[in-house]
């Protein structure tokens, strides 16, 4: 047997108001009718929505202590950001939701943070959890639109401090290469298990595509580069498991950056000689794991499987982004971060880092 409609607020008072005329006023046989009707699931109401207090706002006094573990940032670094992005003064999505930059950009940081559901996010900034989703995602399109360049490659920052970053990378190993700036290595981000697409051509199977047999678990792959300073220079993908495609552009720049030995290069490097050198950069190497690892904890929200899901939010935005802010966070540190501090190389000012080639 089919389930009933469910029925709105006025619905169920127009049925209650029939039954009543019905029933010529006899409230015990009002009673009675509606116990069975609500017994025999003959009718249902729709389930109330919790409550969004709009009494809330954003807190544009908040303490650095607080801000930053909500935020990410200090709310004197988040305005810093809405220039540095070249931000309008007001964020305005499809729908007309008018909110200003400084908001915007705080509330897409505390929205990745961390896994939250959409309503305490809602809650916190005092707007309807729809209105969220519209102002974050907008704000996400936005940014990536307008530095999706610098995100794929940071080629100005590379030409202006390889020199430095040879340099570094030389001290820090011990041996007399002078040709390393980077280090290249891929990670995975999880994603829940793809649902088809409405006509979809035959052979098409993202959820075989997407899925990796190592943890047993749907997820797409990305490559980074990350310079000694701590900056991801690059950031390639996403790359369905299948295609395994992301390993073939170290081919281009593996004269330059050191590579994981889990990319099997037999051609570069034929003997022991190579496998020796390879041995003694392994120790500075394991700075772009660091690297990934600083993504995903500052912005946990990209590392949950069951937020991430395909076709229905834009999950590769959401990295890429996420990727962008964590080399701004740095930039804004004094000391930037763990990978800079074992280089003893200061990451660049926000500035340099947002500059674009001509």
């Amino acid at each position: 047997m089919p389930a009933p409609p469910v029925m709105s607020d006025t619905e169920v008072a127009v049925f209650i108001a029939e039954i009543m005329r019905r029933c010529h006023g006899d409230i015990d046989e009002l009673l009675s009718v509606m116990e069975i009707a609500l017994s025999h699931g003959i009718i249902r109401r729709r389930p109330q929505r919790p409550l969004v207090s709009y009494n809330n706002f954003f807190d544009r006094s908040c303490d650095d202590a607080t801000a930053i573990h909500k935020y990410r940032f200090t709310i004197e670094q988040l305005q810093v950001l809405t220039v540095s992005l070249n931000f309008p003064a007001w964020i305005t999505t499809q729908w007309m939701d008018k909110v200003d930059s400084l908001e915007a950009i705080a509330m897409t940081c505390r929205s990745l943070a961390e896994p939250s559901r959409l309503f305490t996010v809602a809650n916190e900034f005092g707007r309807s959890t729809e209105a969220c989703s519209r102002v974050v995602q907008t704000t996400v399109r936005h940014i990536y639109t307008n530095f999706a360049d610098i995100i794929f490659f940071q080629d100005e920052l590379m030409s202006s401090r390889s020199q430095m970053y040879a340099n570094s990378v030389k001290d820090k190993c011990g041996l007399s290469v002078m040709n390393c700036i980077g280090f290249i290595d891929g990670t995975k981000q999880y994603i829940s298990r793809p649902s088809p697409r409405e006509n979809a051509p035959t052979n098409e199977n993202l959820q075989r595509a997407a899925y990796n047999g190592h943890p047993r678990r749907h997820c797409l792959n990305w490559q980074g580069i990350t310079a000694p300073d701590g900056i991801g220079v690059g950031m390639y993908g996403p790359v369905e498991e299948l295609m395994k495609s992301y390993k073939t552009i170290v081919f281009t720049v593996i004269r330059l950056m050191d590579v994981n030995s889990a990319y099997r290069v037999h051609s570069e490097m034929p003997g022991s000689p190579e496998a020796a050198f390879n041995a003694v950069m392994s120790s500075v190497r394991e700075s772009v794991e660091w690297s990934f690892h600083i993504i995903k904890s500052l912005w946990g929200y990209v590392s949950v499987d069951k937020k991430m899901k395909v076709r229905n939010s834009p999950v590769g935005m959401f990295w890429l982004v996420a990727a962008l802010l964590t080399n701004c966070n740095s930039c804004l540190k004094p000391q930037g971060n763990q990978i800079s501090m074992y280089f003893g190389l200061r990451p660049p000012t926000l500035e340099e880092y947002l500059t674009k080639s001509e």
